[in-house]
Parts: structure tokens; sequence; C-alpha cells
């Protein structure tokens, strides 16, 4: 199967990145440039076909974006082995290391998370401009760079807001950064992400979690629903008022009272 990827995409030898699952990462080279080859292995059975779906529609999203904010697709979604077996594609190698590592650091300071919150909503924008939810703005899909620029990664689970969902009423995305439209009967908009983006916040500017006990899914899930986030001076008196409300606004858990799109919370953003 690897074989095979390597002979479609065009690129050199596959070293692992990370092992199992059922995306397996690779870096390669192609056209002499440093990439990263991702393989998507297919289940048996009836979900294969909606993996498959999903794995188009992650690079057919990348590729209607150009921008530095977001992990750059270099190939098209190739389709390997016989039924198939497999779906394939690179995108460009990125330095830095993912935020999930990145968080050992916590707490940063207020220029920090400044500079994290407006750079995820720059590459949010790119998303919502297309009419497209993210939908698992989580520290493993967010790298940062040497030159600590963040970007974007891994729209994998996406929602075009124009198109049929893959996912019927469940929507996937990583416990602890769920907004409360991803709850059963909820329907993730864009200010769904807005939301993701004052966890991640409010985690790097604490060092704690927004939500700290995500055990018990029932119980994490009335939180997000029914519950309210407390304002993140009641915990960090120290906040930069401005920096606080913007990260508060975002927090809400009725949507209309959050910044309704990237865009939105870029404007706030700016005005700090």
């Amino acid at each position: 199967m690897l074989e095979e990827a390597r002979a479609a995409l065009g690129t050199g030898e596959l070293i692992e990145l990370k092992p199992g699952g059922q995306k397996l990462v690779y870096a390669s080279e192609l056209e002499g440039k440093s990439a990263v080859v991702k393989v998507v292995r297919l289940p048996a059975g009836s979900a294969s076909a909606i993996v498959l779906e999903r794995a188009h529609r992650e690079v057919e999203i990348l590729a209607d974006i150009d921008s530095q904010y977001v992990v750059r697709v270099l190939s098209q979604a190739i389709e390997i082995g016989d039924s198939p077996e497999a779906i394939c594609w690179a995108e460009e190698m990125l330095d830095g290391e993912d935020l999930s590592s990145a968080k050992n650091s916590y707490p940063w300071d207020g220029k920090e998370v400044r500079a994290l919150m407006l750079d995820l909503a720059h590459g949010l924008n790119e998303f919502h401009q297309q009419g497209v939810v993210h939908r698992d703005l989580s520290p493993g899909n967010i790298r940062r760079l040497t030159s600590n620029q963040f970007v974007l990664m891994d729209p994998g689970y996406a929602r075009h807001l124009n198109k049929a969902a893959l996912t019927g009423f469940y929507h996937p995305g990583t416990p602890g950064y769920l907004s409360p439209e991803h709850a059963p009967g909820g329907r993730p908009i864009e200010a769904s992400d807005v939301f993701c983006v004052g966890i991640l916040a409010y985690e790097a500017l604490t060092g704690q979690p927004t939500f700290p006990d995500i055990a018990d899914q029932d119980a994490y899930l009335r939180q997000l629903t029914t519950g309210q986030v407390d304002s993140i001076q009641s915990k960090l008196s120290s906040v930069d008022p401005d920096l606080g409300a913007v990260i508060d606004a975002c927090l809400q858990r009725q949507p209309a009272r959050r910044y309704l799109d990237a865009s939105e919370l870029i404007a706030a953003l700016n005005e700090i």
C-alpha cells in the first residue's frame, strides 16, 4: 500500500512520523521539497464510503485555500488499491511543533495568547469565507512554527454548511475542545469555531482547562449546553481587561452572544 501511495503521488521515500491508527503520516519529498504524506486506510463495510468522501472533502477544502495560516495541500487525493483500500495525498512540511506539545510551556502571557487567537482567527476566516466550519480546533490540529506563527491543520472533520453532512446528528471533535453546538442535536456554525478559539486562549492564559472534567461524557455535555464558563478575570485577575473581554465573548454559551465568525473576532483583537 505504501509503495502504491509513493508511486501515485510521485514522492520520495516515506519515513513514518505517526505510527498506527487509521491515518498514517509520513515525511517525504515532492519535487525537491519536504512534504508530509497522509495515507488513510479505509474500513470495511459501509463506513468506507464516508471515510473516503471525508478525505476527498478535506483535500478539496485545503486546495481552495492559499494562506500562511492554513497548511497547504500539494496534491490531489488519490485512491489506491483494490476497492479501494486507502486514499492518500501530500501536504507541505511545517517546522516547529504541535500546540499539544507547545502547551507544556503554559501559562503564556497576554501578548502570546493574543497572537495565538489572531493567527487562528485568520486561518479560520479562510474556512468561514468558504462556508466551512473546522469543527476540530484542538491542540493536535494547530502547529506552532519556529517563527512563533500558528498554522491550522487537519480539517478532516470540517463541515461544509452548503453540502450534505457526512456525520448526521453526530458532530465529531476532540473532548475538552468542543462547542455547545457539538452536542447531539446541535448544529456547528462559524461561531462554534470562535468558541473553540476561546477554549484554547483560556487554557493558554491560565494553564488550566476550561472544562476540567471530561471523563464523564454526559456530565461534560450537560456542562457545555447548560453552563457558562466563568469570566477569565475571575480566574486570573492580572489579565488585560480588553483581552479578557474578548475571550469571555468567545466563550458565551449562546452563539448569538459570541463573535459570529472569524472576521468579527479579528476585528475585536485588532482593537486591543
